[in-house]
């Protein structure tokens, strides 16, 4: 059997990861297109590759221990040397594009990988233990997101304090994404307060942002609310909407 004789062609994209590589060279060039950094188009590649391997991979490895509550995981555990197979061959472009780069990124890049590396770690080996905490697995995973996406500002940009809170901004918006996606698949409580005080409080950040950037991260943040109420029922489409609406950057970017 075929993912396409189970799935919708519509939910294709989101079953290989092809979504959060899109999101994640979005905001990339979005933030730094912000602070002026000039982000070469390898260090874009760069980062779309390894966010592909790693989701791959993930997905395969959840596979494998019996998680299978998801479409993706599903797909993976149909597709075991497929999904492990283009996880792998992402993670070789990965590498290869990121040889191109100066050292700044190169070492910002290992710092975020070692991060990314102990999560997998921790998910994986050891365990699964943080499967057991609420929202810690969805924060560790908008913090690495995050951090890839920051990686030409601590080389580039100026001065942290200027675009720390754009970050912290988006870190924010990617756990509120997590916590969603995590309540929908696992079939969790109705009652969905705590994501809802979430979105709140990210668009009342916005205010002290840059007006691009809060009107990105605002955009998205609200558009994860409405897609909460108004596709209780409709779990497969609320999953797409999920990592859509993250692209409210290609909106905002003529906004000075």
């Amino acid at each position: 059997m075929s993912l396409a004789d189970t799935s919708p062609w519509w939910l294709l994209p989101n079953l290989f990861a092809l979504d959060a590589p899109v999101v994640a060279i979005v905001w990339q060039r979005f933030l730094a297109g912000r602070f002026d950094v000039d982000v070469p188009w390898v260090a874009s590649a760069a980062l779309g590759a390894a966010v592909w391997s790693i989701y791959l991979i993930d997905r395969r490895l959840d596979a494998a221990r019996g998680c299978l509550d998801a479409d993706r995981h599903r797909a993976a555990a149909r597709r075991p040397r497929l999904f492990l197979g283009a996880g792998l061959l992402a993670a070789c472009l990965s590498v290869f594009a990121a040889a191109w780069l100066p050292a700044g990124y190169i070492l910002a890049g290992l710092v975020v990988g070692l991060g990314v590396a102990a999560y997998l770690g921790l998910i994986h080996i050891a365990g699964g233990s943080l499967h057991s905490h609420a929202g810690v697995k969805e924060l560790l995973v908008a913090i690495g997101f995050a951090g890839g996406v920051a990686i030409p500002l601590p080389v580039n940009g100026p001065p942290p304090v200027q675009w720390v809170p754009g970050i912290a901004a988006f870190a924010g918006l990617c756990f509120l994404n997590c916590r969603l996606i995590d309540r929908w698949e696992s079939g969790g409580p109705r009652r969905a307060w705590p994501e809802f005080i979430l979105g709140v409080g990210l668009l009342a950040f916005c205010v002290a942002l840059p007006l691009a950037i809060g009107l990105a991260v605002g955009g998205a943040s609200l558009s994860l609310l409405v897609t909460r109420l108004t596709c209780r029922r409709r779990l497969r489409v609320a999953r797409v909407l999920a990592d859509a609406v993250l692209l409210t950057p290609l909106a905002c970017c003529v906004v000075p």
